[in-house]
């Protein structure tokens, strides 16, 4: 029987897959290592985005009050400080809510109408109440909920 010896084209091919599956896995391996790098900072960053709002003894029970905080972000590769409005109700003894300012029917901002106990916003006429539920108007979606959390006296809202 004679011994058969491979053709130099099959070699050839032979050779070119596997360079071809090598590339294919370092790229893979590159790609996962920057995705799981993303992943884990973004994880890393969400647990220290925390701002000190207000002294909880500052606020009045079941009256929203507003704060403007100032936040670093990262706009493209440059950091810009932002500036947002919240309200924050008290609503218990060591019980917080927050609520973003920016009206989610065209972004303007609402403000709270102590007469009638409502949030409204002057561009459209969107009414909230004190839950941020949408009440009247135009707006889709109700205030958008910020996490909250008490640490001692100082109210710490999520950025």
């Amino acid at each position: 029987m004679p011994i058969e010896t491979p053709s130099a084209d099959a070699t050839r091919r032979r050779f070119l897959g596997s360079i071809t599956n090598g590339i294919l896995s370092v790229i893979g391996g590159i790609l996962g290592v920057l995705g799981g790098g993303a992943i884990l900072s973004s994880t890393v960053r969400r647990q220290e985005d925390w701002l000190a709002a207000s002294a909880l003894h500052d606020l009045p029970d079941n009256e929203p009050t507003a704060v403007t905080l100032s936040v670093m972000r990262l706009d493209g590769y440059r950091e810009a400080l932002e500036r947002k409005t919240i309200f924050l109700v008290k609503t218990g003894e060591s019980e917080v809510a927050a609520f973003d300012a920016t009206c989610t029917h065209l972004g303007c901002h609402v403000a709270w109408d102590r007469q009638a106990q409502v949030f409204r916003c002057p561009c459209h006429g969107g009414v909230f109440d004190r839950t941020g539920a949408v009440t009247d108007g135009p707006p889709p979606e109700p205030l958008v909920k910020i996490a909250t959390r008490v640490d001692g006296d100082r109210v710490m809202v999520q950025a």
